[in-house]
């Protein structure tokens, strides 16, 4: 306990003689999580409005005109493919009903043909766009399957947007992680190398190594730590506010973004967890470099 004591005396005489150096490692280390924390989150955002594009991808699969197919048994063996997460079948009579509403008025002109020329059908929802063509290949080698119809530009339009928008996003996210790690490393060392006399006087006395790393380490991941929190709560604060702001004006996106609070408060936690294991590893390794230096044979 009198170690700790210790310990703790030392680091807080640090902070407090050297309080702007430090006041700079955690402006530095705020600012830097902070830029993580919104780039993680637009890249994610970005992810869950891509996959809700690709959900609502429908396939329509017409079956050929024989009334002794067994609709439900095709429609079971359907689902069992694996790119399948949903699938509704409509009836020649739900499917014309279909029709009439969207044609509105003009729904008039489908009593000139007579019969309904409308085929048991299927809507079909694949996990993923690039799923679709795989799919698509599939029905048509059923010998049930007289026609498939779906967006074929616009799937392929998705599934490569969704490709490059997935190495994008893991990219930024690296290069994120990087910048911050190196930042705060640097500003860390800045400011280390203004102790270095103290650290080479507290070995001189007779200091462990371990007992002169710990004030400097502490000191460190105190600041990562209180700079995570603010980043945190900055982003926390603003982004339901602004979620709601692009609800107002871009409704159609209502569905698409994150809004879940206990999701955006785990990631807050996680960022604050990051920003304050950051400045234990940065501090550790900045101290343990400066003491081996000091404390090498020359």
């Amino acid at each position: 306990m009198t170690t700790v004591k210790y310990i703790l005396r030392d680091m807080w005489r640090l902070m407090k003689n050297h309080w702007v150096l430090g006041l700079l490692t955690f402006i530095t280390a705020g600012v830097m999580l902070w830029i993580l924390g919104v780039t993680t989150l637009f890249s994610l955002n970005l992810q869950n409005l891509l996959q809700r594009l690709e959900s609502e991808l429908v396939v329509q699969a017409y079956l050929i005109g024989d009334n002794t197919i067994d609709v439900e048994a095709v429609a079971q063996k359907i689902q069992t493919l694996d790119y399948v997460y949903a699938i509704k079948i409509y009836s020649p009579a739900d499917s014309l009903a279909k029709l009439q509403e969207k044609m509105g008025s003009q729904s008039r002109a489908l009593d000139m043909l007579g019969d309904n020329p409308i085929p048991y059908n299927f809507e079909i929802h694949v996990h993923r766009a690039e799923d679709v063509e795989h799919l698509v290949d599939e029905l048509n080698a059923m010998p049930e399957v007289e026609d498939v119809v779906y967006a074929g530009l616009v799937v392929k339009r998705i599934s490569a947007l969704s490709r490059i928008s997935s190495r994008v996003a893991f990219i930024m996210f690296i290069l994120s992680v990087v910048i911050t790690a190196l930042v705060v490393y640097n500003t860390i060392h800045i400011s280390l190398y203004s102790r270095r006399e103290e650290i080479g006087t507290m070995y001189l006395v007779g200091a462990t190594k371990a007992y002169i790393a710990s004030p400097f380490v502490l000191e460190g991941t105190l600041l990562s730590l209180l700079g995570a929190v603010i980043a945190a709560s900055g982003i926390l604060g603003a982004y339901f506010p602004g979620i709601a702001l692009i609800h107002a004006n871009l409704p159609f996106l209502k569905s698409s973004l994150i809004t879940d609070k206990a999701t955006i408060f785990r990631f807050g936690a996680l960022l604050v967890g990051f920003g304050a294991t950051l400045g234990w590893v940065c501090s550790y390794l900045v101290v343990t470099r400066f003491i081996n230096s000091i404390t090498r044979p020359e």
